[in-house]
């Protein structure tokens, strides 16, 4: 999904002829509306090839066997790693841009970007607040993954990475509320599909003791991928801090 996201923020009219179903959720692709008006392919290859590309994107982690039937049947491959970082989404845009034939379009928009988060961000703080990100079934993000580098450039400290915690780690209510980080950040209202994993997201000690001035509503669709949508994400989190810190 998140090159899909690249792709569609990058591709000529009409370059593309298909994206991965999830492209489609509203509640992770920031632009789904865009890929809905495409056909949605499983990792299939009967479905892929059905659709006579002559260049399909994946992610390195794909099974090998995928891609190696692709370049079988005669279509280019190229595959390439999710970033886990600002800088990496960067080189990642330019990457996909320069696949498709766009590689002035990524160079031109992957610096533009990089401008902005430079105003966006301004410079360093010295006091750098705690955050964590609570999700369905009490999960929480660690190091490694693209969220907990946005902290970091906003400024914030990261619970679940200060404890070494993995990319996704469960993290118990009773040691987030232990902490007492300074903000704790939800992916938002319910679903379409409310679960009982999701309902421990309005458990009533969260919210005594995180009023709305310490909890923000990030949507996963801003900083689950790299792209220009992490703009937003970091806008927000800088936000939050200066209001934290009483910063006008």
């Amino acid at each position: 999904m998140c090159f899909d996201q690249l792709a569609l923020t990058l591709a000529a009219p009409g370059q593309l002829v298909g994206v991965s179903d999830v492209a489609r959720d509203p509640l992770l692709s920031p632009r789904w509306r865009e890929a809905r008006a495409l056909p949605a392919v499983r990792m299939r290859i009967e479905e892929i090839l059905g659709l006579r590309p002559d260049l399909v994107l994946l992610d390195a982690q794909a099974p090998a066997h995928v891609a190696a039937l692709l370049r079988r049947a005669g279509v280019a491959v190229v595959a390439l790693r999710e970033a886990a970082t600002f800088a990496e989404g960067l080189a990642r845009l330019r990457d996909v841009a320069q696949a498709l034939g766009r590689g002035d379009a990524g160079r031109t928009l992957a610096d533009d970007l990089e401008r902005q988060r430079a105003a966006i961000v301004g410079e360093p703080t010295a006091r750098r607040p705690l955050a964590a990100v609570w999700q369905a079934n009490g999960f929480t993000v660690g190091a490694g993954t693209m969220p907990d580098d946005l902290l970091r450039l906003a400024g914030w400290r990261n619970l679940a990475a200060e404890r070494g915690m993995g990319a996704f780690a469960p993290l118990p209510l009773e040691t987030l509320l232990r902490a007492a980080p300074d903000l704790l950040i939800l992916d938002g209202a319910s679903s379409e599909r409310p679960s009982l994993a999701e309902a421990l997201l309005a458990h009533r000690a969260l919210r005594r003791e995180f009023p709305g001035g310490r909890t923000l509503v990030l949507p996963p669709g801003q900083w689950l991928c790299a792209g220009p949508q992490n703009l937003d994400a970091l806008r927000q989190l800088v936000a939050a801090r200066r209001r934290i810190g009483g910063v006008p």
